[in-house]
């Protein structure tokens, strides 16, 4: 089942004098399997988006229908069973690392299952597999979470969300503060996340992620959804409008048949899927 918005808009402070309406009239789907980016500059309207898919947020206008859940502007047609929606929608922060006030690693990455019904041998069961899943071992378990490094206080947060099994992970900024290393490791985490059969909403600046990772995205403007698209035609627009940087990659692949190797750029979508090309034009 998607997530649908219908005509969405949200409005801080309403009847105010410091009203501010954050988005306007969004129509948009997040289909099952999606690997979707949510773009746009500093404060257009991202995280306030998102916050709508797990009820942080209820709309100034219209709905969110999310399988058989409706966050809608009208009390009386919200759905109540607000805690089962966030069994099903996760949401990573951008600083997921400030979730975190448990006593130790285990209890903390528990705390999730426990909460949403399960028994505490199961609780325990489920956060052992999430942290083996973001790479931590028992020698983590009884290690208090505020004593980690930066790096691994994200994954034991990381890895709080994922012991629910979520059908939906919503992530903002997860690479931000990481290091390369660092931020390449946890992406490659959610794409074993994704290829496992979970839909992921990543809301980011980083324009090689959305290249690398994603198979759409939703550019924000100034609260309205600007285009839908595929992160190969995303970048064949001038995306200095909306403050998005040309991946790495794709300046280089431009670099590449300006300086006269005529590759496809359309088939360029990693740095192996570029060896590919500069190895098929050189064969002729």
């Amino acid at each position: 089942m998607p997530i649908k918005f219908q005509n969405v808009s949200y409005t801080y402070s309403p009847k105010t004098p410091f009203a501010f309406k954050a988005l306007e009239d969004i129509n948009i789907e997040i289909h099952e399997g999606d690997f979707v980016a949510i773009v746009g500059r500093t404060g257009c309207g991202k995280s306030t988006l998102i916050q709508h898919m797990n009820a942080l947020f209820n709309p100034s206008e219209g709905s969110v229908i999310i399988d058989d859940f409706n966050n809608d502007s009208d009390k009386k047609k919200r759905s109540k069973k607000v805690k089962d929606l966030r069994h099903k929608v996760g949401m990573v922060f951008q600083f997921p690392e400030y979730q975190l006030f448990e006593e130790n690693v285990e209890k903390d990455v528990a705390f999730a299952p426990k909460n949403f019904g399960m028994k505490e041998k199961e609780a325990l069961e489920k956060a052992h597999e999430a942290l083996a899943k973001v790479g931590l071992g028992e020698e983590f378990y009884a290690r208090s979470p505020f004593e980690l490094s930066g790096g691994e206080k994200r994954r034991v947060a990381i890895a709080g969300i994922l012991a629910a099994s979520p059908s939906y992970l919503i992530v903002d900024e997860p690479t931000a503060g990481l290091d390369p290393s660092g931020a390449a490791k946890l992406m490659g985490l959610f794409k074993e996340i994704h290829e496992a059969g979970t839909t992921i909403v990543l809301v980011t600046h980083d324009m090689d992620l959305v290249m690398k990772y994603c198979n759409r995205v939703i550019v924000i403007d100034n609260g309205k959804v600007a285009m839908e698209t595929t992160p190969n035609k995303l970048f064949d627009i001038e995306v200095e409008k909306y403050s998005l940087e040309t991946p790495l990659l794709l300046s280089f692949t431009a670099s590449l048949i300006k300086g006269g190797l005529p590759i496809n750029e359309n088939q360029v979508t990693s740095i192996s899927e570029l060896a590919k090309e500069i190895a098929r034009v050189k064969k002729k």
